[in-house]
């Protein structure tokens, strides 16, 4: 509840504006740019909610066959009937025309995670819309300030980032860069909520603040394959019995790997010994039929696959592991601690104001555990002091490992925390 009402009273830094003092566009007409399963996924939201909503592609043909699958997979699933697929058709207009998004109020672009194609695109977009469009980006990483350049209002430009599958689940993250204006996140908040989505307004960082945690949680889960030999089967089960919905591996496989890749070596980032495995493999997730598990080609049926297994076993055989892991609990320690640390870290850095923003965003759209409260109430529910001492051990004994050292906000928060007990 306290989440819910803070995610409402954004601010901007700077005295730039905040919720109180910032008027919203109306929208009554959206584009979504790119014909992906995220894209299709965000044009059902929009179309659902009544809204007027061009959807953008390549091949217009193609495009209608893939979204007649999705509506039967969601009607399967319950979410979806003939009577709402109705509604979606009557509002969704398909196209590979960019003049006709002249009169839209809000663009969202959702093309893949390519800094020069995004730029392309909005300096595009600019020159065919009217000057009060609001431009959103779907990037899960990319630096706002970059793609906002090219623009001659880059106070136009927000992030608006959905997360996969875009039409269940409720979080997105609103980003804001060093231009966006208090205009373009109010309008970004009200779009979100005209979809029954909930926004949450992060600042402009690398990765932002819901990724930034997950690439912690993830390599965290790798590190488990490649220096412990842990299976991700074994993993998977450890965490689904905490309580999570999914495993990291069924995450990440679902996710798909060919966007880490791009990204990390764009940033010159050394891939772990499992990465590069994969990646030479060409092993990319449900995508490829092949990850951490292998997956039926017709069905998707997900099963052990017993070729990753042998690349775990080969990859570990001969790492030297420096933290004592025994157990079902230290796996879960040993994964979650160093989460709660990136979360302090974003509180310290002020890209996120308050720690019950990242609890919501993890539960609605990670599916972390309700019973637990989120990875910030998790870690005052372990005691910040245990993790940070943890943390502190180590740290020492894998100094090089930026993970393990201790946030001040968490160092901060713990003498707070141990202030009110006495």
């Amino acid at each position: 509840m306290e989440a819910h009402s803070l995610a409402g009273q954004w601010s901007l830094p700077n005295d730039r504006g905040d919720h109180t003092n910032s008027e919203a566009y109306d929208v009554n007409s959206v584009a979504i740019i790119g014909g992906g399963t995220m894209g299709k996924a965000m044009a059902i939201c929009f179309g659902l909610a009544g809204i007027e909503t061009f959807l953008v592609v390549r091949n217009e043909q193609r495009c209608k066959q893939e979204l007649e699958v999705m509506y039967a997979r969601e009607k399967s699933f319950k979410r979806l009937n003939d009577k709402r697929i109705e509604k979606i058709n009557a509002n969704l207009k398909i196209t590979s025309d960019f003049h006709k998004l002249s009169n839209c109020d809000l663009i969202v672009e959702s093309v893949i995670e390519d800094m020069k194609l995004k730029k392309e695109l909005f300096a595009n977009l600019e020159n065919i819309c009217k000057s009060t469009c609001i431009f959103g980006t779907n990037t899960s990483s990319l630096d706002l300030n970059e793609i906002s350049s090219v623009l001659r209002d880059p106070s136009n430009l927000v992030g608006i980032h959905f997360f996969n599958p875009a039409n269940v689940i409720r979080l997105v993250e609103i980003i804001y860069g060093s231009h966006t204006s208090s205009q373009a996140i109010a309008t970004a908040f009200q779009a979100c909520e005209s979809i029954k989505k909930l926004p949450v307004l992060v600042g402009n960082c690398k990765s932002f603040v819901f990724n930034r945690l997950l690439h912690v949680y993830f390599d965290q889960s790798q590190k488990l394959m490649y220096e412990y030999g842990y299976l991700p089967h074994q993993i998977d089960k450890i965490i689904t019995n905490f309580g999570f919905l999914m495993g990291p591996m069924t995450v990440a496989d679902m996710n798909g790997f060919d966007v880490m890749e791009k990204l990390k070596k764009e940033n010159g980032l050394e891939p772990n010994p499992i990465e590069k495995e994969m990646w030479r493999l060409k092993r990319y997730g449900r995508k490829t039929n092949k990850g951490f598990y292998k997956y039926d080609d017709k069905t998707q049926r997900k099963e052990n696959d017993t070729e990753m297994e042998q690349i775990i076993r080969r990859v570990s055989q001969n790492a030297k592991s420096n933290i004592q892991i025994i157990n079902d609990q230290d796996v879960i320690n040993f994964m979650l601690y160093p989460t709660v640390n990136e979360g302090y870290r974003c509180i310290e850095e002020g890209v996120i104001s308050n720690e019950s923003l990242i609890d919501i965003m993890f539960i609605l759209g990670f599916g972390w555990p309700i019973h637990s409260g989120g990875p910030m109430r998790f870690g005052k529910t372990e005691g910040l002091d245990k993790i940070a001492n943890m943390l502190v051990h180590w740290s020492s004994l894998e100094p090089k490992e930026s993970a393990y050292i201790v946030a001040d906000a968490l160092k901060t928060a713990n003498n707070k925390l141990m202030s009110s007990k006495l």
